[in-house]
């Protein structure tokens, strides 16, 4: 399975298994900014949320960011439930 376009709310409810969160409030304008602690290290990713839909590009790349890929040990079963 490859990554897909996600709604910005499955996306939180996905990354929220994996202890990430999101902040809007240090986004810019029509951005939402999720962390996640890696190995004692806070990473950052900003997804925009201004389209209905979160393009299959920001959750390839958050997942990279995160570390939540197949080479991380985190199947696309895994993530995608």
């Amino acid at each position: 399975m490859a990554d897909r376009p996600l709604k910005l709310h499955e996306l939180r409810k996905l990354l929220k298994k994996f202890d990430a969160w999101d902040d809007a409030s240090r986004g810019r304008g029509s951005h939402t900014m999720f962390f996640r602690v890696v190995e004692g290290r806070e990473f950052s990713y900003p997804i925009p949320t201004n389209k209905p839909d979160v393009a299959r590009e920001y959750v390839k790349g958050i997942r990279q960011k995160f570390r939540l890929t197949t080479d991380d040990g985190v199947t696309d079963r895994d993530f995608y439930g």
